[in-house]
């Protein structure tokens, strides 16, 4: 985007857009939705652009590592790319190592096989005319939701129980 008076209008929608996903995923720490009301329908395989589109194990270490690297601040603003799950995934490529094409292609087709998990799940959505991705409201509020059961004690689980 330019930086002229020109674009000004538009500048001032995306600027807003982004402010408004930053106060939505601040606002998904207070929900008194029930754990299981988030998780039973990710645990079971959907369809997703008339494919059938296996289940998501939030706590088994492939699907929990994705959903970390999908949290991330950094991408509540301008959305996350495959190539930066990519990153955080699977490590910086070292520049001495001769990294064949063919891997390159195998790990971004790994992830993007995962970016498809998500969406027909509902928890990210494509930004329309990019190649970016951004988590939905209800995608942030089980995401933080898997991540904080996931650190949190038992001891503290029993007392919210009570």
């Amino acid at each position: 985007m330019r930086r002229g008076v020109a674009d000004l209008h538009r500048r001032a929608e995306v600027s807003q857009k982004a402010t408004e996903r930053y106060w939505d995923a601040l606002s998904t720490v207070d929900d008194s939705t029930r754990f299981g009301e988030l998780t039973v329908p990710l645990e079971q395989p959907c369809q997703f652009q008339g494919r059938r589109v296996r289940a998501l194990h939030p706590f088994q270490t492939d699907d929990h590592r994705l959903l970390q690297a999908v949290n991330h601040g950094e991408f509540t603003v301008n959305g996350f790319r495959n190539r930066d799950l990519q990153l955080l995934l699977y490590g910086p490529v070292d520049p001495h190592a001769s990294l064949l094409l063919e891997d390159k292609r195998r790990r971004s087709s790994a992830v993007s096989r995962r970016l498809r998990i998500l969406r027909a799940h509902g928890l990210i959505q494509e930004v329309p005319k990019t190649h970016r991705y951004h988590v939905t409201p209800r995608g942030r509020l089980a995401i933080t939701a898997i991540l904080t059961v996931g650190r949190t004690s038992i001891a503290l689980l029993n007392k919210a129980d009570a």
